[in-house]
């Protein structure tokens, strides 16, 4: 009975570690996850994405002249860009003054060579006159939504000072 006892509870002792361990790796791909999410918009590595207040590369296309157009890095791969995609669909939708343009890692490798981007979600906007006025790393539609109220806000100070001079 005695050595019944101490099988069975070294046998619980190894499921209690595999199970432990278990949730330590889930909790540390967790954190990363997480880390991802809460990083502000704009954070960008050394060298990626194209100079701002400088002209966007046109990569064959030509960028509206009465709206802002929001260029969207993705790749299929990434997590969370499968879950942005929808929503920036949405928010183009929504505003007659955006146009979105998805580019896909897979399929146009030549625009990311092109933009400078190497990681995504990563979003540029482009203004009317074609200039890049906003640029980052964008995990979260709220973080999008943000950098077009300030690149449309610095493109009504940008037409408030040339109407003044």
């Amino acid at each position: 009975m005695t050595g019944t006892f101490w099988i069975v509870s070294y046998v619980m002792l190894w499921l209690a570690v595999i199970g432990l361990s278990v949730a330590v790796v889930a909790l540390l791909r967790q954190i990363g996850v997480l880390h991802l999410r809460v990083s502000p918009m704009g954070v960008h590595f050394a060298g990626e994405g194209p100079e701002l207040d400088q002209p966007a590369p046109t990569i064959g296309r030509t960028w509206r002249d009465d709206a802002i157009t929001l260029v969207a890095f993705t790749s299929p791969t990434c997590e969370l860009c499968r879950d942005l995609k929808p929503g920036l669909d949405r928010l183009a939708k929504a505003d007659p003054g955006l146009e979105l343009v998805s580019i896909d890692s897979e399929i146009e490798r030549r625009a990311f060579d092109a933009f400078s981007v190497r990681s995504t979600p990563y979003v540029v906007a482009i203004d009317a006159e074609g200039m890049v006025r906003g640029r980052g790393v964008a995990n979260t539609l709220d973080q999008v939504e943000e950098m077009l109220a300030e690149v449309r806000a610095g493109v009504i100070d940008l037409r408030a000072e040339e109407v003044a001079s």
